[in-house]
């Protein structure tokens, strides 16, 4: 099955950049969207799943190397954060 184009990380209405990749969502936060540290938090989360090192004739004896499901969770969370960032101050009212 895959994913209907509307669960992809458009910015919606907030003018956002593109957040379809991990680049583009990467992007976004150095950019500043999002909460405080959130670029960083987000590194540190997918290098905790992506970056185990195994060493190669071990691989039989752990059970999963990347759990994809947890880094999919990862970036959706970080994606959502992102847009209610630009929810919240859409939402301040102007000086």
């Amino acid at each position: 099955m895959s994913a209907q184009p509307a669960e992809h990380g458009h910015g919606g209405g907030f003018g956002l950049p593109p957040m379809n990749t991990v680049r583009e969502l990467r992007a976004a936060l150095r950019a500043g969207h999002g909460y405080p540290g959130d670029a960083e938090r987000l590194d540190a989360e997918l290098a905790e799943q992506l970056l185990r090192r195994v060493p190669v004739d071990r691989l039989g004896q752990v059970p999963a190397v990347v759990d994809l499901v947890a880094v999919a969770e990862i970036v959706a969370a970080y994606r959502s954060r992102v847009l209610l960032a630009a929810a919240r101050t859409a939402r301040r009212p102007g000086p």
